[in-house]
């Protein structure tokens, strides 16, 4: 199992400043390397401190200069909000930088704030993606991009440096919803999806999934990459009481962020799923469903937490994990603790699991 961090950068209720919410997370990236993770990655969110993230790019190149053997991936590039050209550039400048450790995720995007800041029609978020994802991936390829599509055109132009290297085994791509999952398979990406619901009932969403890789490129998928929040401690009862109040206080975040109990979604192309969840939410309460979303997430002592591994795989197969560990008003000191007791022994067993 390959194990990564995850970077969100939140700043929760304005608890601190944004300066030292940035000192926190960054000396907690800085901690993945030395401590084994596999990955390194960091989300692309705006205008916020729901996460405060806008430019995951600039901050992997810093994190290449601090590192040199783990993977660095945009998790991911919303391409959306994004020029194809200038995507393209900067990947390749990051791969040089990290001499061929770069890893390129990218996503749709949810949050109708952000798109309506960036005078971008929602609506459009599908195709424009679909359309941006092969402009980017062919240019990442050939050194050379070039395009007449409906909503992005490019004379031929070679790109300087020119690739390090393929990035055909080194692509990722969010896939959260049913309408996600075709393209993330038809384009070829290692899937990634956060917590959302009970994991075993996302059996048919990873089995579709693979299906669908299967389907489109003769080979087996790569696992995909389950998204989690994590609390780790050596006492029980004090993971559970800390994971309670921080996952919660995430989640409705979340829930504010992407305006989630909304019934905007119901008029969007492409955002049929929100759209019911949205209508579940509403039947449920927040507070029942920040209780359900604090479950699907991973907290406990290290047993407990392999325990529950154990069983997710059980449910959907093989898989790999991301986790996040600075959210919902947890102090860098708690993270910290967290990162490292789940480092040192839980993260050797997972990994062993491959």
């Amino acid at each position: 199992m390959q194990v990564g961090l995850l970077m969100v950068f939140q700043n929760f209720e304005d608890g601190t400043t944004d300066q030292a919410a940035w000192e926190r997370d960054i000396q907690l990236a800085n901690l993945a390397e030395p401590l084994g993770f596999d990955t390194l990655s960091a989300v692309e969110h705006h205008f916020s401190n729901y996460a405060m993230s806008p430019d995951n790019l600039q901050f992997l190149s810093y994190m290449a200069g601090q590192t040199s053997k783990i993977g660095l991936l945009t998790g991911a590039v919303i391409l959306p909000w994004n020029d194809p050209l200038r995507v393209a550039e900067r990947m390749i400048v990051l791969d040089h930088l990290s001499q061929g450790r770069a890893l390129f995720g990218i996503g749709r995007g949810l949050a109708l704030r952000e798109y309506e800041t960036f005078g971008i029609d929602m609506n459009e978020a599908r195709e424009r993606f679909d359309e941006s994802a092969e402009i980017i991936l062919s240019a990442l390829e050939t050194g050379v991009m070039e395009a007449d599509g409906k909503f992005y055109k490019q004379k031929r132009t070679e790109l300087r440096p020119r690739p390090y290297a393929s990035f055909k085994d080194r692509f990722y791509a969010v896939g959260m919803s049913s309408d996600s999952v075709p393209v993330v398979a038809r384009l070829g990406a290692k899937m990634m999806s956060f917590a959302q619901k009970p994991w075993e009932e996302m059996a048919p969403h990873f089995d579709r999934y693979r299906d669908l890789y299967r389907e489109h490129h003769a080979v087996a998928a790569p696992a995909p990459v389950c998204v989690d929040f994590l609390c780790c401690d050596a006492s029980s009862e004090k993971a559970e009481s800390l994971a309670r109040r921080h996952m919660a206080n995430y989640y409705i975040t979340v829930m504010e962020h992407y305006e989630m109990a909304s019934d905007h979604f119901r008029k969007l192309k492409g955002y049929g799923d929100y759209a019911d969840n949205a209508a579940l939410l509403r039947e449920s309460g927040m507070e029942e469903a920040a209780n359900g979303f604090v479950e699907i997430n991973t907290y406990g002592t290290p047993r407990e937490i392999l325990e529950k591994m154990e069983q997710r795989k059980s449910q959907i197969g093989t898989f790999d994990l991301t986790v996040q560990v600075s959210y919902g008003g947890l102090t860098g000191e708690q993270a910290e603790k967290s990162i490292r007791l789940f480092a040192k022994e839980v993260l050797p067993e997972l990994q062993s699991w491959r």
